[in-house]
């Protein structure tokens, strides 16, 4: 009763900005506390805190960050807090017998060996009407079945477009489950789970797959964080006594 007794609550203000540039709808969760909110046009929050209590901050468009709650927060009763643009790099290349500068390497550019087509289109071309195709429409050659990244030698080609698109997305589907697990991890942290939620950390993973049916890894992909955040709250109350 001492060590809550000690520990004072308030409702705090925040602003989360960006580059000089005030954020909206940015989702701020306290992890410890288990209470959310969303930052409004103009970047502002209010949020219920105590000194040490750790905030998730989350947004498609920046990387997500954690947030340290300290003595001088509660004092002044204001937190700000800066977010980065995510940004998505791509694999690192390399470009030969280039010397940096701009005007030589223009000089001495190899020359293109690759052959040049000697037709000639005007505009007129499109107003021409094309003779009737002599064959079948099941017998003409389908670019989708040649270039179909599905299968050696197109094998997929037969699959009509539906079931085509149906396919894709569900191998998207199948490769966002299981990159899922890793993920939730990363940005909550082991310790959310093992000492917030009391799962211990070899079978977060089954809690996870527990938490499926309520559309946890559909919600996560779509960057609702804090309804991710408050089902596993939920949920692992009813994981553990099952458990136990």
């Amino acid at each position: 009763m001492n060590i809550f007794s000690q520990e004072k609550t308030i409702s705090i203000y925040g602003k989360i900005y960006s580059m000089d540039t005030l954020v909206a709808n940015v989702h701020v969760f306290n992890l410890t506390k288990k209470i959310g909110t969303i930052s409004n046009d103009i970047g502002e929050f209010k949020l219920v805190v105590s000194e040490n209590d750790t905030l998730y901050i989350s947004s498609l468009e920046y990387e997500k960050t954690k947030i340290i709650v300290t003595k001088t927060n509660i004092e002044a009763k204001e937190i700000f807090i800066k977010l980065n643009p995510f940004v998505n790099e791509l694999e690192e290349i390399f470009l030969r017998h280039l010397t940096g500068n701009l005007s030589f390497d223009i000089a001495n550019k190899p020359v293109d060996t690759i052959p040049r087509h000697n037709y000639e289109f005007k505009l007129s071309d499109l107003n021409k009407v094309l003779p009737n195709d002599d064959y079948a429409k099941d017998k003409r050659v389908n670019a989708q079945d040649i270039t179909d990244p599905i299968g050696p030698m197109g094998a997929a080609a037969t699959l009509p477009d539906k079931r085509y698109q149906e396919l894709l997305k569900l191998k998207r589907e199948l490769k966002q489950k299981k990159e899922f697990p890793d993920k939730i991890k990363r940005d909550l942290g082991i310790a959310h789970f093992t000492k917030n939620l009391n799962i211990p950390e070899d079978q977060i993973n089954f809690f996870l797959s527990y938490c499926e049916y309520r559309d946890v890894v559909e919600k996560y992909y779509n960057n609702k964080e804090l309804e991710v955040i408050e089902i596993l709250n939920q949920e692992s109350k009813n994981y553990n006594a099952i458990k136990n």
